[in-house]
């Protein structure tokens, strides 16, 4: 059976999806033992003490080098902070402690909430990322505006925005494995959520205004947005074991507006989505042996090989190995 990492950024987030994880425990009839009377009576009878199957077991606290992660079964989940940045670092850890351990996982999900863009991911939504984008990570360029009048704000600059291809720096774009990413498609069918697949952006500011949120929608034709994905899939890249995403819409990305947002909805919809991927396990690891990805194996390092997602080329450049990179 496969290992798979789980990487939120906050604790509320990672409390969610551990209460998918457990799920509603119902006590088991105790089998009698012994013969008589009092042993037929007690045949049948709910037993509080007794413990569930391991995908709803009480989860067990494990030490990840810094970090105190919570494990059930084959499954681990890690908060590992918010933004990039905390994201690689608790993930690139959580690897390499699993590695020195002799239990390397098969898989990485960045989970968590985000903000859906409009036509592509409704509030309530669940979305499966088919590629993860550093959708700020890279260069301005352009002729600034002459300024205004005192007092005045500046005029916007115009100009265009240079991906890391272009600038010959890595990629930007990191693509799942597709039979991984169909089979979370299918396994998250079972919340009876709406499932969307698109493009996830991975952000270091978040979108708070219209203008952006189009800006973004026209350069990328994204589904969500995110603090994360991308730096959770690099740190995951240099180990040669496949990542996604998953992300559970709170709000729309555009204008920052918090009493339209829906964050418990949200979070419930982790615990949904946990829920069925704790369920759906068998198919999520028939889908890393279809991929050459087998439970037990050791993790690959980084080096001339082709990282285990596959990297999609978005500018001249070219470039085809992971670069350096998030919540709305």
């Amino acid at each position: 059976m496969s290992r798979i990492l789980l990487v939120t950024a906050m604790a509320a987030e990672a409390d969610a999806v551990c209460a998918g994880m457990m799920g509603p425990w119902r006590p088991r009839p105790t089998i009698g033992t012994g013969s008589g009377p009092a042993a037929a009576a007690g045949a049948g009878r709910l037993s509080r003490g007794s413990p569930p199957s391991w995908d709803r077991q009480l989860l067990t606290a494990v030490r990840i080098g810094p970090y105190l992660g919570r494990r059930s079964g084959p499954v681990t989940v890690l908060a590992a902070g918010a933004a990039g940045p905390a994201a690689a670092a608790g993930t690139a850890t959580a690897l390499a402690t699993a590695q020195a351990t002799g239990e390397p996982f098969d898989l990485v999900v960045s989970f968590g909430i985000a903000g859906g863009f409009a036509g592509r991911a409704d509030i309530g939504d669940l979305v499966v990322a088919d590629e993860l984008i550093a959708a700020d990570l890279g260069a301005e360029s352009g002729v600034d505006a002459p300024p205004g009048e005192p007092g005045q704000p500046p005029a916007p600059a115009s100009g265009d925005f240079l991906t890391l291809e272009q600038l010959g720096l890595g990629a930007s774009t990191l693509t799942p494995r597709e039979e991984i990413s169909q089979a979370l498609t299918s396994v998250l069918a079972g919340t009876g959520r709406p499932v969307r697949t698109g493009p996830v952006l991975t952000v270091s500011t978040i979108t708070g205004t219209e203008r952006r949120a189009a800006a973004l929608a026209l350069r990328f034709g994204p589904a969500a947005e995110a603090m994360e994905g991308y730096a959770v899939a690099v740190a995951t890249a240099v180990y040669g074991t496949p990542f996604a995403e998953i992300r559970a819409i709170s709000n729309a990305v555009g204008r920052r507006d918090r009493a339209s947002w829906d964050v418990p909805g949200a979070l419930a919809g982790l615990s949904a989505a946990a829920a069925a991927l704790t369920a759906g396990i068998d198919t999520l690891t028939a889908a890393l042996r279809a991929t050459g990805s087998g439970s037990g194996g050791p993790a690959r390092p980084a080096g001339p090989a082709r990282p285990a997602g596959l990297v999609r080329p978005a500018g001249p450049a070219g470039a085809t190995g992971p670069a350096p990179g998030g919540t709305s």
